[in-house]
């Protein structure tokens, strides 16, 4: 997440944001708050950009910056302005003086930086899939180095196997269906309503924003929905109701983040990578199923 400095590890030295100097990769980046708690961690200033004349960072560049940061959508430099309360004109100055670069460009770097290629999209990594049989057709599993990285549901295998080559086009992609058994096994149990909604470690890169609300679809319990503008308030963007929408657009592994789950206030299924059968199909399962429950315990 972008701050106002950071460091290098590799030649421990810290920078602004803004610095001019060779990007550097982003493993070995460090942010920093501020000037202070960059030389506490034993970091030394640029003599690029200097950031040890700025002593300390003003409150209203400081709240501006973590605005841009968690923005899901572009911001003019008037409504920066009315979030941390300065005119536009003292806001660019100031933030210009401050960090080096102007808002608008602080604003492209953020994205930049949030927007890494997939974990297991390394030269080098490996990605493992499986593809099985489920009753909403075929679902493609695929495990990266720290968890699932994409769940793909089709009915053409070919198309699977192409998606999931565009995603990671630098890693090695291995189709091991022994291997994937119990992960594939636990989502078409889920589907067939033989096992419960599949809790699985994931492996994906996201925005700030993105992960916020992944995070919030995933405490919907099973068979509940919610509106993209009730999920914008439920995370503390009640403005982002499209935002919101295009994270859930944006899901790489359904059925594990269940953007299904998720309707607009205008009526109707809504937009669904996998289609609006397969939305409906799965509110349908999730909510015959806690009858089920129900129908049991009482």
């Amino acid at each position: 997440m972008n701050a106002p400095f950071y460091g290098v590890s590799t030649t421990r030295i810290y920078c602004r944001t803004g610095c001019k100097s060779r990007r550097p990769l982003a493993r070995n980046v460090r942010h920093f708050a501020n000037v202070e708690d960059a030389r506490a961690a034993g970091y030394r200033a640029c003599k690029r950009c200097r950031p040890d004349e700025v002593a300390t960072i003003h409150d209203r560049v400081l709240e501006a910056c973590r605005v841009l940061r968690d923005a899901g959508e572009r911001m003019t430099l008037a409504q920066l302005g009315a979030r941390v309360g300065l005119s536009p004109s003292h806001l660019q100055r100031l933030f210009t003086q401050t960090i080096g670069i102007s808002p608008r460009a602080y604003a492209k770097l953020a994205r930049e930086d949030l927007y890494e290629r997939p974990r297991g999209d390394r030269p080098g990594s490996s990605v493992r899939y499986a593809i099985v049989d489920s009753t909403l057709g075929r679902v493609l599993v695929a495990v990266g180095p720290r968890g699932v990285c994409r769940v793909d549901i089709d009915d053409d295998d070919r198309a699977l196997e192409r998606r999931l080559r565009e995603t990671f086009p630098h890693a090695c992609v291995e189709r091991n269906d022994e291997r994937l058994t119990s992960a594939a096994s636990s989502i078409v149990a889920y589907l067939a309503r033989q096992g419960p909604w599949p809790l699985l470690p994931l492996d994906v890169r996201a925005t700030s924003f993105q992960l916020r609300v992944w995070d919030a679809l995933r405490k919907i319990r099973p068979g509940a929905t919610m509106e993209y503008a009730e999920l914008a308030r439920a995370i503390g963007s009640p403005s982002a109701a499209r935002a919101v929408a295009r994270a859930c657009a944006s899901n790489p592994v359904a059925l594990l983040i269940p953007c299904h789950r998720i309707f607009p206030a205008a009526g109707g299924t809504g937009g669904y990578r996998w289609g609006p059968r397969r939305k409906a199909r799965l509110l349908e399962l999730e909510r015959s199923a806690l009858v089920d429950d129900i129908d049991v315990g009482g």
